[in-house]
């Protein structure tokens, strides 16, 4: 941790602003969940993602989909891409997410692209290929995607079946 040189004062409810600075280098938005770590004599502010607490499940859930499908696939919160599996892991694990996830996330969509379509996991890199995106939404509030692609075939219906069971299981999983 590092010093800022930024100070709030707390008003008399205990609310503090959080630098417009801070907030979009994190990209903290209105209504996000902030969560709050306690050290010794620190609190450490942190962007909370409800999917993100599910990342080690998420990475064998991609996994096991890669292995036996042989497709690439990641899921991420509305931030990160928090698991990946394919060839590109290390390229995108971890990453950003393109505006693009974060619109689709936003918007709750379902899309099935069985033709070869442009499609950006991170800003400044684009793959061709037909894929499904699947957002997860636990307790009414989007929490993340699920994406399966493939480079060299059309996705069909048997993988759309798949990611609408790994999208109801994470949902499920999430609201317990």
């Amino acid at each position: 941790m590092y010093e800022t040189g930024i100070t709030r004062k707390i008003d008399g409810l205990g609310r503090i602003v959080i630098p417009k600075e801070i907030r979009e280098r994190f990209n903290i938005k209105e209504n996000d969940y902030l969560e709050f770590l306690l050290g010794g004599e620190s609190i450490l502010i942190k962007k909370y993602s409800k999917i993100g607490k599910l990342q080690a499940l998420a990475q064998e859930l991609t996994d096991t989909l890669n292995m036996f499908l042989h497709v690439e696939v990641f899921i991420a919160d509305k931030d990160h891409v928090l698991a990946y599996s394919g060839v590109d892991k290390k390229k995108y694990l971890n990453q950003n997410v393109s505006p693009d996830i974060i619109k689709a996330i936003k918007r709750r969509e379902c899309l099935f692209e069985p033709y070869m379509k442009d499609l950006k996991i991170i800003d400044g890199d684009v793959i061709n290929c037909s894929y499904i995106n699947e957002t997860i939404v636990a307790n009414y509030e989007e929490a993340g995607l699920i994406c399966l692609y493939r480079k060299d075939k059309s996705v069909d219906k048997q993988d759309l079946k798949i990611v609408n069971i790994v999208s109801s299981f994470l949902t499920k999983y999430l609201e317990e």
